[in-house]
């Protein structure tokens, strides 16, 4: 970076202002369904479940459908957001290990669960 009081960027002090500048700009609009699914039939994003109104993960954010369109959720809800998903996903693995076998075992209480 320029030192204090020297005006002078770089051009990959620039590219980086300008990257930053356009992921805002995108985070901060609503973005369109149709441009919503196009990204997630290429793999660039990622919904978190095969449900209408799932949650969609793009640019490291949690997106959600909204009357405009798809908007992306803060920092601070994408993080939480990103700790129910994780539990989502290893419940529905869970569920589907255990359809997969023949018979499930009997449902039992944790050790010390009243």
């Amino acid at each position: 970076m320029a030192e204090p009081g020297n005006t002078t960027v770089t051009w990959a002090e620039r590219m980086e202002l300008l990257k930053d500048s356009a992921q805002q700009r995108v985070l901060n609009a609503p973005m369109p369904t149709a441009a919503m699914e196009q990204l997630i039939a290429d793999g660039k994003a990622d919904a978190l479940g095969r449900f209408e109104g799932s949650p969609v993960r793009y640019m490291d954010r949690w997106w959600r459908v909204d009357e405009p369109g798809w908007v992306a959720l803060d920092e601070a809800a994408s993080a939480q957001l990103d700790l129910h998903a994780e539990r989502y996903r290893a419940a529905t693995a869970a569920t589907a290990r255990a359809g997969a076998s023949a018979e499930m075992p009997p449902a039992r209480p944790e050790a010390g669960a009243a």
